[in-house]
This record gives C-alpha cells, sequence and structure tokens, in this order.
C-alpha cells in the first residue's frame, strides 16, 4: 500500500508515505492515505497521529503527469483532513518535503524535522503555483519575505532555517519518529487555517513588499507567467479574506496556470530531462570512473578539469607545453580562488580541489585513467595524432574522448586498434558553467562506452543527450541557418540592433550578432582559410561572409580580442567596454559597403519577418535531424536548446515551440515563401551564395498534415509522426532511424 499505518506502544499512530522513489502524491498513494488516515483518527487507542515518508525523503509533491487531475478533482481533501483531525497531528520530516510535500506538512498542526530535511515549494520552476493549499498556509507561519522567496524563486529552506522562520517547530536531535509522538502527545491540536495571517505580514503587504516582489521576480523571467498569480493568492492570503476564500483564489490561479502553454512548456522540459537518460538500445551498466584524464589546459580543457574534480574525482590534466600548462592551471586555481574570498567555497574545500589536480606535460600519467577527453584546437590531424597518443599510454579499456564540436568522429577514431572505445563528449563553454553536454555515438561506439558516457555526464550534473555522429550534431548544425539568415538580413535592411533586439524579445538570452561576439567571429571563417574554400558552406555554416570576413581580416574576433587604442576590452561586431557594448560605427559602415557591392537596396524589415527568418529554419534543420535519425526524439533537442542556446524556457525550446506555439503548417508554409525567396536571389545575383536550409524537411510535412490530431499526456505529435516514419522506412541512416 502507498500509505501504511502503525500504533506505537505510546499510543501514537504513524501514517508513513510509501511511494518511491520520491513518495510523489500520485492518485494511488492519495487514495490510499484517504482511507487509512481515518482509522488512526476513529481508533480510540490513538492518542495522536505522526505524518512522516519512507526512506530518503519525506514527499517529493504532486505527480507532474497528474496536475489537470488534480483540477478536476476540485478543493484538496487530503488536507483537510488532516488539518482537521481532533487528535494532535506532527509531520516527521525525514527528508526533502517539497511541493506537495510542504503542503502536507502545513496541512499537519505541527512539523518536527531532521536536521537533514528540508521544505521547499519548487512549482514556480514548472510555471505553477503551490495548488494544495501552500499560498494560503504558508504565510500564516512564516515571515512574508522568506514565503515569497520560497514561492515565487522556488528556493528551498534547510531544517534550520525553517525553524528560524517558523515553519518548522523542532529540529530533532536524535530519533525522529519517538521526538515526533513526544512533541504530538505534548501539544493540543493546532490547525494553521484556523491562524490569523501576523500582522507584521499585513504591513508588509500594505508597504508594496508584494509589488517589489513581483517586479523583481519578472525582471528575472520576464516571460514566466506564474509570479503574477502567485501574488494574487499572497494578497488574497494576507487580505480580510477567509481561509476558504484564499483557497478559492488559488484553486483558480492553479487553474488558469496548469492549463496555459509556459507551464506546458516548463513541464514538457522536467519530463525531457528523465527521458533523455533513457538512450534507446543503450543499456549495459558503464564502467566506473574512478580518475580522468584531460588533454588540452586551455578555456575548456580546464573547465572540464573542474567538473569532474568539483564532484570529488581526482583529473590528470595534460598540456604539451609547461607554459599553456601553467597558464591553464592558474586560470583554474583563480576561479576557485575567486569563490573561495566570496565565500562560495571553504578553504577545506579549495585545499581538496587543489589536491585532485595533477598537471602533467607527460602522457604517462595517463595509465591508470578511465576516461582520457581531449580538448584540442580543431584539426583533424591534431585529433587523429593525440589519439593514437592517448591509446599507447591508457589501459586496453579506457574511454577516448574527444570534445570536437564538429569534426567527425568516426575519422577521427579510425585511426585507433579498438575505434569502441571512442565517442563523443560535446561540452559547451565555459565547461564548468554551461549545462548541456552532447554526447555522440559513432558507428563503432560500444553500448558500454555509450552507457558510460551517459552515467558520466550525470555525475558530474550535466543536462545530458545522446547525438548521432552527423556534420555540427544537433546544437550547431541547428544554429547554422539562425547565424546565416542574421547576417542575411543585415544585408537586406535590418540594423544590427533590430536584429539582436527581436531575437532578445522573442526570449533569447542574447541576440545571434552578440552571440557571434561572444563565441568568436574567426571560428568558420578560420576553417574555411584552412579548407582554401572561402566560399566554402557546412551544415555548421553558411554565408553570407563579407562582414565577418572582413572583421576577421582586421584581427576583431569579439570579446576575445581588445583594442587598446580605443580602450575596449573587446572588438568585432560590437565595441565592448566593460558590461557594455555599441555597434562598431565602422561596422555600420562596412556593412553599407556590402550592401552597394552586391546591389542590394535596403528596405524596411518588421521584427515578425526577423523571428520568422531565424527560428523557422532553426525548427526545419530539427525535423531534418529527426528525418534523418540523428537524435532519439524531439524534446532531446528541446534540451539542447534551452541549456546551450539560451532558447526560453517557457517556450518550451525549438520543436516544442513549433507544436504548441506556431503550429506545423504556419512554419511550412513560410518556409516555401523564403525558400522562394532565396532561390530568386541566388539566381538573379551570383554574389549570393545558395542555401537549401529553407527546403521543408519531410517530416515537417507529415506532421503539418496531422495537426490537430490528439496524443496522449506526455507525448509530442513529432515524436508520433515520427515513430510512424520511422517504421514505414522513411526515415535516414543515422543511428536512430531504425527505433
Amino acid at each position: 500500500m502507498p500509505a501504511t499505518i502503525s500504533v506505537r506502544p505510546d499510543g501514537v499512530g504513524v501514517i508513513t508515505l510509501d511511494s518511491p522513489p520520491v513518495n510523489s502524491l500520485g492518485t494511488e498513494l492519495v487514495t490510499s492515505f484517504k482511507q487509512e488516515f481515518p482509522k488512526l483518527v476513529q481508533d480510540p487507542k490513538v492518542k495522536a497521529i505522526v505524518v512522516t515518508g519512507k526512506g530518503a525523503m519525506f514527499c517529493g509533491g504532486a505527480e507532474i503527469t497528474e496536475f489537470a487531475v488534480m483540477v478536476a478533482m476540485g478543493p484538496e481533501k487530503m488536507k483537510d483532513m488532516i488539518d482537521a483531525s481532533p487528535k494532535t497531528t506532527v509531520a516527521a520530516l525525514n527528508g526533502p518535503a517539497l511541493g506537495g510535500g510542504g503542503e502536507v506538512s502545513l496541512a499537519c498542526h505541527y512539523r518536527v524535522a531532521a536536521p537533514n530535511s528540508s521544505v521547499g515549494f519548487p512549482e514556480v520552476n514548472l510555471g505553477l503555483l503551490p495548488g494544495g493549499q501552500g499560498t494560503q498556509r504558508l504565510p500564516r507561519v512564516a515571515p512574508l519575505p522568506t514565503a515569497m522567496q520560497m514561492i515565487l524563486q522556488g528556493k528551498p529552506l534547510k531544517s534550520d532555517a525553517a525553524k528560524k522562520n517558523g515553519i518548522v517547530d523542532l529540529v530533532a536531535s536524535g530519533d525522529l519518529l519517538a521526538e515526533a509522538a513526544e512533541f504530538a502527545l505534548s501539544h493540543p491540536p493546532a490547525p494553521i487555517s484556523k491562524r490569523e495571517v501576523p500582522k507584521t505580514n499585513r504591513f508588509m503587504v500594505a508597504a508594496g513588499a508584494l509589488e517589489s516582489g513581483l517586479n523583481t521576480a519578472v525582471k528575472a523571467a520576464p516571460l514566466m507567467v506564474a509570479p503574477r498569480s502567485i501574488i494574487k493568492c499572497f494578497e488574497a492570503a494576507c487580505s480580510k479574506k477567509s481561509f476558504r476564500e484564499g483557497l478559492q483564489v488559488e484553486m483558480e490561479e492553479f487553474t488558469k496556470l496548469v492549463f496555459s502553454v509556459e507551464s506546458a512548456a516548463l513541464r514538457h522540459l522536467f519530463l525531457a530531462e528523465r527521458m533523455a537518460q533513457k538512450v534507446p538500445g543503450v543499456d549495459e551498466k558503464p564502467a566506473p570512473l574512478k580518475k580522468i584524464g584531460i588533454l588540452g589546459a586551455g578555456l575548456m580543457g580546464g573547465g572540464i578539469a573542474m567538473c569532474f574534480v568539483q564532484k570529488g574525482i581526482p583529473v590528470v590534466l595534460k598540456d604539451a607545453q609547461q607554459d599553456w600548462l601553467d597558464s591553464g592551471m592558474k586560470k583554474i586555481e583563480s576561479l576557485w580562488a575567486g569563490q573561495l574570498k566570496k565565500g562560495r567555497l571553504s578553504k577545506d574545500k579549495y585545499q581538496q580541489y587543489m589536491g585532485l589536480l595533477k598537471p602533467t606535460l607527460d602522457y604517462a600519467d595517463f595509465k591508470d585513467v578511465d576516461m582520457v577527453i581531449e580538448a584540442v584546437p580543431e584539426i583533424m590531424d591534431l585529433k587523429k595524432q593525440v589519439f593514437l597518443d592517448i591509446e599507447k599510454n591508457t589501459k586496453p579499456d579506457a574511454l577516448i574522448c574527444t570534445n570536437t564540436s564538429g569534426l567527425n568522429i568516426d575519422d577521427i577514431a579510425a585511426v585507433l586498434k579498438d575505434p569502441s572505445r571512442v565517442m563523443g563528449t560535446h561540452f559547451f563553454s565555459p565547461a564548468n558553467v554551461m549545462q548541456l553536454l552532447e554526447n555522440v555515438r559513432t558507428s563503432k561506439s560500444s553500448i558500454r562506452t555509450l552507457s558510460t558516457g551517459m552515467a558520466m555526464g550525470k555525475l558530474i550534473s550535466k543536462k545530458c543527450i545522446m547525438v548521432g555522429n552527423c556534420d555540427g550534431f544537433v546544437g550547431n548544425r541547428m544554429l547554422a541557418p539562425y547565424a546565416g539568415e542574421a547576417k542575411m538580413l543585415l544585408e537586406e535592411g535590418a540594423s544590427v540592433e533590430q536584429v539582436d533586439a527581436a531575437a532578445v524579445k522573442f526570449g533569447m538570452a542574447m541576440g545571434p550578432m552578440a552571440l557571434g561576439d561572444l563565441v568568436g567571429q574567426e571560428i568558420f571563417w578560420k576553417q574555411r582559410k584552412a579548407a582554401n574554400d572561402m566560399k566554402k558552406q557546412t551544415k555548421t555554416y553558411y554565408g553570407p561572409y563579407e562582414l565577418t570576413d572582413w572583421l576577421c581580416e582586421q584581427g576583431r574576433f569579439g570579446l576575445k580580442t581588445p583594442d587598446p587604442k580605443i580602450k575596449a576590452n573587446g572588438r568585432g561586431i560590437f565595441i565592448h567596454r566593460g558590461r557594455d557594448k555599441m555597434v562598431d560605427p565602422e561596422v555600420v559602415a562596412k556593412l553599407d559597403e556590402v550592401r552597394k557591392m552586391k546591389g542590394m537596396v535596403p528596405r524596411q524589415v518588421t521584427d515578425e519577418e526577423i523571428v520568422e527568418r531565424l527560428f523557422y529554419p532553426l525548427i526545419n534543420e530539427g525535423f531534418k535531424i529527426l528525418e534523418e535519425g540523428y537524435v532519439a526524439r524531439s524534446s532531446d533537442i528541446d534540451l539542447a536548446y534551452i541549456y546551450g542556446y539560451g532558447f526560453p524556457p517557457s517556450k518550451g525550446g525549438p520543436m516544442f515551440f513549433a507544436e504548441n506555439y506556431t503550429g506545423f503548417k504556419k512554419i511550412l508554409e513560410k518556409l516555401k515563401v523564403f525558400d522562394a525567396q532565396a532561390k530568386e536571389r541566388y539566381t538573379k545575383n551570383s554574389q549570393y551564395l545558395p542555401v537549401h536550409y529553407f527546403e521543408p524537411s519531410k517530416l515537417l510535412e507529415a506532421c503539418a498534415a496531422k495537426e490537430g490530431t490528439k496524443v496522449f499526456p506526455g507525448q509530442t505529435l513529432i515524436d508520433v509522426v515520427l515513430k510512424e516514419f520511422r517504421k514505414s522506412g522513411s526515415a535516414g541512416a543515422g543511428p536512430f532511424s531504425k527505433l
């Protein structure tokens, strides 16, 4: 049974939430609880009641797939039952009480907490609010600033902080159940629903605390809708409304949020993270990772090394020259020293981290590592040579991984005696900060290698997806048409400021031109120079190139290239001074020169057109990647863009956005228009390069044909159609095409 009861010798009844792994409040557990709890209330031998959880969690909250069921069921009966108990009821918090779990604890008359427990309300991260009476109960026991921080920002409180803020009544020092039982026997019933909101909380509302809290929340996440609803609930709690009237406001706001597309997007991402770990066919036990080798002590290699050390795993960090190695170590040390200075890292932890990091110039120090990740420059011959050097100096079963962002990993792996040891581990820079990890399976990667790579991503707390070995993998391949169209829009008449502003207004963390300055304008310029073909286009980069090539020829790569003459800490499209930036006037003049050279008469470009031309070909490329079988499911693409490219979480990722915001038919129609325009431009003016990213994906066309078809909760229409696509044999040659 999900809820079990027992009676202690002292007459205290215990009801235990038992629904592994986190005791979530699914229908089965709630139904069971409502059957079992009255038995303790009605049993004359039971003097008081303790509610606790089994295992390491008190309760992880409502089951995410059942929020709509909560609305359909109406008012919260489980919490009312606990609240109305004539016998003193105490929550014994054996671990985290989150969301609905926190609300169950507040439905109890008192709370006794284990030292390692916590109370939190993370619903705002799913575009929701605590819909099980939490917005009305918390302000009755906690100071309003604390309640706002917990619910508006989703920040949990550890047991000692919860005690100081009136949420927990006692932090146990010994046996939790024994102390909770003793507390229950010595205190009368005191339901929170009968308590008045503290006068200080009412005074703070009158003084404008809620407006201030809302402004802070909206500034941090302007596209989120939940904060406004949460404020309405707090207003109801701290007004003259009764507890029941406040609950009515809470249910109205909760219902509105549950059926909002923004909340659906965030719940989609929550479930997508769970799904991403389940890679079809990758079911072998991963190899243990007790020691890691990193080749290359630059910004990327150093960041990757930090990820492992911060999880307590020893790292051997190798580079080819002492000055390069010293520079890398100095950078790592300075980052941790900065955390130490700010109080974010203890001195003991700092010393532990430094002790786990071994710098070396000798490949022989890789002799006992379980995995090597190379992060050397993107030069194919260099990658192949270091792979051979790694092979000579590692155990036969050690994984050899490459951090390449676009080179063909099968070609790199082919130099080894055993290419099954190889996979791609595409980290994003700075690796110690960015959450995304694209794990890349080659044609020869063993299942053991792949399962170990996925386990590695989880070990270092990355949002990890598995992709196939195609040009640019998932993220960079989709970014290429986005970046290409940004440059094309400039030539047609849009300003740099307008293009970036339109992308930011859409919700991106930054615009495409600012992104180019951040990552470096020279990356693809160097690749085209190395190929001796300055007009070369691949699926990872497209023209027009004239403006950015001119920048690179001037040595203006963006943030990485300061210009002391104009007191700039970086110069590219923008002149960067500190955190401020302005479009370089010379860029504006050069852009005008490029337009004249190509015979392009500038025209007015609307923000709507900018958004469509930036994102529709990006989405189309995502459909092509799915169609070709280089990623298992559409939600993996969404994760990549949320955590690697700054796509707005409230829009759920590019594939969710296509299905739930825009619609497949509209995207398809617009792509056809843009494709015709691009072909006409190329036909009439040979100075423009041909592009094919507007040509609609067959999978997109199939989805458009079935638009409006109902799917089960947790499914997407894209994946339903994709499954049919793969069964019919219409998919490409990627590793996921036969699923």
